[in-house]
């Protein structure tokens, strides 16, 4: 990274393999880190000489990718794919934290990540709001890089690899042709419909457009979800996703 302002940059937790890239399966490891940047700080253009997957953690601030320049704020995630030139300036009035990843996927990958690799060699670059909870294993695995704790290889190597595949279900959304597994509903499935709603509405609770929405997306008649949700808990749907919504709040 080509930081123009050290003075500017709170904290740096950076580690660097560009000579000998490590390999966790699929995966080369070029680069991983975390940097939080004061106010305005800058970090001028530079090529990417890998793959990088930036997560805002907090804050605000632009990264510009082949002459576009992003706004980005906290839970987007940022596809820089390699060749191309990078820059990233924090907003003047807010602190800009991220961590971030440079890797590569390994000419012999399997089918699954060759695919994931194509998807994202498509285009010159993804930004996207969080949702599948990538900040998760990017904070897991900056915990294994610096607590090297016994198998930390092995923790790290599934970390990436959730890291990888939840940011590709993140960008294809539902735009991509790719294999789902539907589990069997029982012919009393009951208990089934309620817990698919509140799995549903736990992973996807600031995206959640309407109930309607909801029960088409989980194959079920918006009356029929209704009524059982109400039957099964004492509590409507719409009082429940209310509930779910200012608890995330609270712990925001």
């Amino acid at each position: 990274m080509n930081r123009k302002k050290y003075s500017g940059c709170r904290f740096h937790f950076d580690h660097s393999f560009f000579e000998q890239p490590l390999q966790f399966g699929a995966i080369e490891l070029y680069q991983i880190g975390e940097l939080c940047c004061e106010c305005g700080y800058e970090i001028g253009p530079h090529e990417q000489i890998c793959h990088e997957l930036s997560y805002i953690v907090s804050g605000e601030g632009y990264f510009t990718i082949g002459g576009n320049r992003l706004k980005v704020g906290e839970g987007d995630i940022i596809f820089n794919p390699a060749g191309s030139t990078h820059a990233i300036e924090a907003d003047s009035s807010s602190m800009l934290r991220y961590i971030y990843m440079g890797f590569r996927i390994s000419a012999d990958a399997d089918e699954a990540f060759a695919r994931i690799n194509s998807f994202f060699e498509s285009a010159p670059y993804f930004r996207s709001k969080d949702t599948h909870n990538v900040l998760i294993p990017f904070l897991r695995n900056i915990d294994e890089f610096y607590s090297r704790d016994p198998y930390s290889h092995v923790m790290i190597r599934n970390y990436f690899e959730e890291i990888i595949i939840l940011t590709y279900r993140t960008f294809a959304a539902k735009n991509v042709d790719a294999p789902r597994y539907t589990p069997r509903k029982a012919t009393y499935s009951v208990g089934f419909a309620v817990y698919s709603v509140i799995r549903y509405v736990e992973n996807h609770i600031f995206e959640l457009k309407s109930i309607r929405a909801m029960a088409d997306e989980l194959g079920y008649s918006y009356t029929y979800l209704s009524h059982v949700f109400k039957d099964k808990t004492g509590m409507t749907l719409q009082r429940y996703i209310n509930y779910k919504k200012s608890r995330k709040l609270w712990k925001c």
